[in-house]
């Protein structure tokens, strides 16, 4: 891939910020090291207090973000600052060569974030050529507001305007899960209901809210990673194969694959859901029901995954930190089947629990793994927002999530969440720190609610 030849001005709204700090202004300067940014490039950074330059940048930053980044202190509430924004970026883009492209990230929280696309749109800033949104999950808490969210959105920007961040999707595994299918027959002949027994995409934490506790009590682990990140990679292994190297078309068959996942028909045994003991005392509400852990077992319509279960599960609090995705195959009996696991992270890779012989005079078998890691591979892998940062300027839409994908999405869990907001919580599972997953599963049934 070329370096991005367009001019480019990079306005993060919310620079103070900690993701600003912690993820974006780093993953710039790492692409600026890979020779993959723009020759004119510059960053600006709006933020409501006044602030120098060293206040917001990260701890050993480069010459070349103190040098690129500027700071203007404004009201984001204010229209008529917006047009003073808009004269200072055109003052900007007439030091540079040719028009340039301006990127919106909006790094706000999320009750913030509506108010300022109103804004940008009402200001005109939304009509300037080049024009581009990024913005962060959470897109909507359920069907009715993503649709709400999604519509107010349209009055200003158009869709191939709109960036919708989900940085699973841009992680390097995820990224190869269609090459992986694509390019080595031994699995993609394989990849159907004839050969696969059941499908798991996990993502366990061995952390528990860390400080978060505003935003999870709002939020909550269905919507926090079921509804955008764990549906999509739900998505990239249940759809169907573009064309070769056709990769424009991967959104469009993300898509249809998230249309044809079947919500729970029956909440109460498709859906398990926790909350980690202690939880409570630690947000300081002793009557809350947000939960931290969630299973689901969800059915595609797609005829080549019938009666294939799809369980989706994750959790604070648990016994290890891993996101992967396992593809039990069907053998007879059912404890000598291969596992085919892709590891979205840590340690990005492959491995397939194989059964042989085990060494020696008998006849007994013992499952072993065949492993690929990238780290023995490659010294070094693009992080996920160098990558999200590298698409949106080059107007590469295959790793962000439509307006279609949102919707797709959140009408698969519209039962799970009508059917906990009318119950009496008696299905909240209090489990202990450090659980397992399947510990957890298997007293779905005799929940045990007291929280210490």
């Amino acid at each position: 891939m070329n370096p991005i030849a367009q001019p480019t001005i990079l306005i993060i709204a919310g620079i103070s910020g900690d993701l600003a700090g912690r993820y974006l202004l780093p993953s710039i300067e790492r692409i600026q090291k890979a020779g993959m940014l723009p020759k004119e490039f510059c960053i600006v950074g709006l933020t409501r207090r006044p602030l120098a330059v060293e206040d917001v940048l990260p701890a050993g930053a480069s010459d070349f973000l103190k040098r690129t980044l500027t700071l203007r202190q404004m009201d984001l509430a204010d229209v008529a600052a917006y047009r003073e924004l808009d004269e200072y970026l055109s003052g900007l883009e007439a030091k540079f060569s040719a028009p340039a492209q301006r990127l919106f990230y909006l790094s706000l929280p999320p009750h913030a974030v509506q108010p300022v696309i109103h804004i940008l749109g009402d200001s005109g800033l939304s009509q300037h050529p080049h024009t581009k949104l990024l913005l962060e999950k959470p897109f909507g808490i359920d069907l009715t507001s993503a649709e709400e969210l999604i519509e107010d959105t349209r009055r200003y920007f158009a869709e191939e305007q709109i960036y919708r961040i989900d940085h699973y999707l841009a992680k390097e595994m995820a990224q190869n899960i269609v090459a992986f299918r694509s390019a080595n027959p031994l699995f993609k002949y394989t990849w159907n209901r004839e050969f696969i027994d059941k499908i798991e995409i996990i993502a366990s934490e061995k952390i528990g809210i860390e400080g978060r506790k505003v935003f999870y009590e709002q939020t909550g682990a269905l919507r926090d990673l079921v509804q955008g990140h764990l549906l999509q990679l739900a998505a990239l292994v249940l759809m169907d194969l573009p064309p070769i190297n056709d990769w424009q078309e991967v959104p469009k068959h993300r898509l249809r694959a998230l249309q044809q996942l079947r919500p729970p028909a029956d909440v109460a045994e498709q859906v398990v859901r926790g909350q980690y003991q202690g939880y409570r005392n630690e947000v300081g509400n002793p009557g809350s029901n947000v939960e931290t852990f969630v299973s689901l077992t969800l059915y595609s319509d797609d005829p080549r995954w019938e009666n294939v279960p799809i369980h989706v599960v994750t959790g604070k609090s648990l016994e290890r930190r891993t996101t992967e995705i396992c593809i039990h195959y069907k053998q007879a009996p059912a404890d000598r089947a291969n596992t085919l696991v892709l590891r979205i992270q840590p340690n990005e890779g492959v491995e397939i629990g194989l059964w042989l012989k085990q060494p020696g005079f008998g006849q007994e078998l013992r499952q072993l793994p065949l492993n690929f890691s990238y780290s023995s591979h490659y010294s070094e892998l693009p992080g996920a927002y160098e990558r999200v940062f590298v698409d949106a300027m080059a107007s590469d839409h295959r790793l962000f999530a439509a307006s279609e994908e949102v919707l797709a999405s959140w009408q698969v869990l519209e039962p799970v969440q009508k059917a906990w907001d009318m119950s009496d919580n008696a299905d909240l599972i209090s489990y202990p720190v450090g659980s397992s997953i399947h510990a957890i599963q298997d007293v779905s049934d005799t929940p045990a609610r007291t929280d210490v």
